[in-house]
């Protein structure tokens, strides 16, 4: 607590950024309690229990991490593994629907709580250009169809924002979601010409910069915003771009909890 029981600025981004993690982990297991009376009917797929029950298992794990986390860094592990329940959420439901699971692909750009996307769309940012984001089929109907998507709001100094033009301190549960698929690079590609400035450290001046190891303070850097790593060692390599989605950890070749890879688009 900062002087005479004043929050400092890093103390109030702390709160602010783990109450958005906090929000996904409740959501995730909000959504498991809602899907528990079909894993119980007679006759549900066991395929499909077996995927539900790993979705309760990443939500276990990311709370755990959650309970551990300490700084904005600690948050990465959080987000990546509820992409994990995500995708596994998603694919225990197609089968208990009788349905084949969805292809392993990055979670939905504008909310990565929706699950996984299901195709890329064409869309511009704020002051940007147009290009490719992958999309779930809610919101990629609504950007076809000239509406905009239902983006993630985060709370930036009380006042609500998109999450992708949240401050630096974002920065890494922002790319925990997308660390099996390109991490920050992902992201920085995605937003790669747009005016959001120094926004979740995705304006032109940090391309390149965002999730890559290096010798800089991770603590300071992802609270400057300035482009620093989340941490020393990166997200690996492999990933979103270098080869199609699937390279960056194939969910049932890898399973569930394995190594995901990383690097940039």
């Amino acid at each position: 607590m900062g002087f005479f029981g004043f929050k400092t600025r890093r103390e109030r981004e702390w709160e602010e950024v783990r109450a958005s993690a906090q929000d996904d982990l409740v959501a995730l297991g909000d959504d498991i309690r809602a899907l528990d009376v079909d894993v119980q009917m007679p006759g549900a797929s066991d395929e499909g229990k077996q995927r539900y029950e790993q979705a309760v298992e990443a939500y276990q794990r990311a709370s755990q991490i959650f309970d551990r986390a300490r700084r904005a860094e600690d948050l990465a592990p959080v987000s990546a593994t509820l992409e994990e329940g995500r995708y596994a959420m998603a694919c225990a439901k197609a089968l208990l629907e009788g349905r084949p699971p969805p292809e392993r692909r990055p979670p939905c750009f504008f909310d990565p709580r929706h699950g996984p996307s299901t195709e890329d769309v064409q869309w511009a940012p704020p002051g940007g250009t147009s290009r490719p984001v992958p999309a779930c089929a809610a919101d990629a109907l609504r950007v076809k169809e000239g509406f905009a998507p239902h983006g993630r709001q985060v709370l930036v100094g009380g006042r609500s924002t998109d999450y992708w033009n949240a401050p630096g301190y974002y920065r890494p549960w922002a790319g925990g979601y997308f660390s099996g698929f390109g991490g920050g690079g992902l992201l920085s590609t995605l937003l790669m010409g747009s005016a959001l400035g120094a926004g979740i450290g995705l304006g032109e001046e940090v391309i390149g910069d965002l999730f890559d190891g290096d010798d800089r303070d991770p603590g300071d850097a992802a609270y400057a915003g300035d482009g620093g790593s989340v941490d020393d060692g990166g997200y690996g390599d492999g990933g979103y771009g270098d080869g199609g989605y699937g390279d960056g950890g194939d969910f049932d070749d890898g399973g569930f909890g394995s190594d995901l890879g990383g690097g940039d688009w």
